[in-house]
């Protein structure tokens, strides 16, 4: 081989090997940044994925706690034992009594009996008040019959001014505070009864994790449609 053959063999030579290796980084290249748009879209899913989630949990228990309504405890005449939910609220007026807060329970009648009993409701709360040591003086029901918490606040307005009572404690789940202050404070608007509300405590509704049960949903979300209803002026049935 001639020595200008060689030369010429050797340039062609260096130059393949140039422009293999400028495809080799090119590949580099394109493979490092294949794999970092794929990482940073992987980390911008997470993000967007943690970013949602925290405002789902603040927008959730902002509707918890909305509905939640707790005035400063001060002693009073009375302490209102509002009808529903299960035995907390008994548990709640019972604890208000025994810690001075109220020198009377009042009990609202709602007309309803015993399951397989012919007995009231009423009747069996005011006999566990009695087993636990309240005086059957102490314990007061209302005469008018009840079926919603207009009702109730009517019954209640009722029998503290005849009873002269200056204020009373008016015990609910918390989840339903809010609505109850609503409704009471619009008939006792003529009223100088003082009215303090106060939620369950240690209930099973709370606005931190309310939305973890079914019955949160059911609760809240029913809670909700009667504050709308009540807005709009439809009479709680």
């Amino acid at each position: 081989m001639r020595w200008s053959e060689w030369l010429t063999l050797s340039v062609l030579v260096n130059r393949k090997n140039k422009k293999m290796t400028s495809m080799e980084k090119n590949t580099n290249l394109s493979c490092i940044k294949v794999c970092f748009r794929f990482f940073t879209r992987g980390v911008g899913l997470l993000v967007l994925l943690a970013f949602l989630a925290t405002g789902m949990y603040i927008l959730l228990r902002g509707a918890g706690a909305y509905l939640i309504i707790a005035d400063e405890l001060q002693p009073a005449n009375a302490i209102v034992m509002l009808s529903g939910g299960d035995d907390s609220r008994m548990k709640e007026s019972l604890s208000l009594y025994k810690d001075g807060y109220g020198k009377v329970i009042i009990l609202t009648e709602t007309g309803r009996q015993l399951e397989n009993f012919d007995s009231l409701h009423s009747n069996d709360i005011r006999i566990q008040l009695l087993n636990n040591g309240i005086p059957a003086g102490n314990i007061l029901i209302t005469d008018i019959k009840v079926s919603s918490t207009l009702d109730e606040a009517y019954a209640i307005k009722k029998i503290l001014t005849n009873q002269q009572f200056a204020s009373a404690i008016i015990v609910t789940d918390p989840y339903h505070t809010r609505r109850t202050a609503l409704v009471f404070r619009s008939v006792f608007g003529d009223s100088p009864i003082k009215l303090i509300f106060r939620p369950v405590r240690g209930s099973w509704f709370n606005s931190r994790t309310w939305f973890l049960s079914s019955n949160g949903w059911k609760y809240t979300v029913l809670e909700y449609l009667k504050l709308f209803g009540y807005y709009l002026g439809i009479k709680e049935s």
